[in-house]
């Protein structure tokens, strides 16, 4: 898998200076994980939200420091933003080993067309939207790919153990989970009857007589 690359700087400014930091266009980070020490880093904002955005908690990252020529793979591990105005306050990225093997959420894509949900009364059914797969680092799918062109019968059901990824990676899920097929749709016509509220009590209805006082001379 691809990694995205990114450059950042060693932070020299820390606690309440780090809005100092945001004001210059800056984000606090931290690089933390396998063999390595804390490293305190600070990084562009926009490019920052750029790789957020792309690489999301399943993508390699590729971590440049102007300080050596290592590159660091790494995935984004907590983002934390401002609860009102939701900037970015701070990124932990966890610096991984390409020889042992990681999980993470991968998300599942759908493409293609199936010729029953071009038909009215057809729906997809797709419980889910991530899959959680292992691998090593360089082999993790950035997607699932499925293609619903292969959903032309309504006994057609993709199951997790039908799913074969490249490169040795492995979908954790149980086997026999449902991931998609295609289902009629069955609308349900609910009839309402308006009952007398004293029949609905069990009480025989009352008659209600008006009584009229006579004005004829006798």
């Amino acid at each position: 898998m691809t990694g995205i690359s990114m450059a950042l700087k060693p932070r020299q400014d820390f606690g309440n200076k780090n809005k100092l930091i945001r004001a210059q266009g800056l984000t606090p980070v931290h690089i933390f994980g396998h063999g390595l020490k804390s490293l305190a880093l600070q990084a562009d904002t926009l490019e920052l939200e750029s790789t957020i955005n792309r690489a999301g908690s399943s993508h390699l990252v590729n971590i440049k420091l102007d300080t050596d020529k290592k590159t660091r793979k790494v995935f984004i591990r907590e983002i934390q933003r401002n609860p009102i105005k939701g900037y970015l306050e701070h990124v932990d990225f966890y610096q991984i080993n390409l020889k042992e093997k990681v999980t993470a959420e991968i998300p599942i894509h759908f493409s293609g067309e199936s010729s029953l949900l071009k038909e009215k009364g057809h729906k997809l059914i797709a419980p889910f939207t991530h899959l959680t797969v292992e691998a090593l680092p360089d082999d993790l799918p950035p997607e699932i790919h499925i293609d619903l062109s292969q959903f032309d019968t309504l006994e057609k059901d993709l199951y997790i153990k039908d799913i074969i990824l490249p490169g040795g990676a492995k979908i954790l899920n149980e086997a026999d989970l449902l991931v998609a097929k295609v289902s009629e749709v069955h609308l349900k016509v609910e009839t309402t009857v308006a009952v007398n509220p004293a029949e609905e009590s069990g009480e025989k209805p009352v008659a209600h007589i008006e009584e009229k006082e006579s004005t004829e001379k006798e």
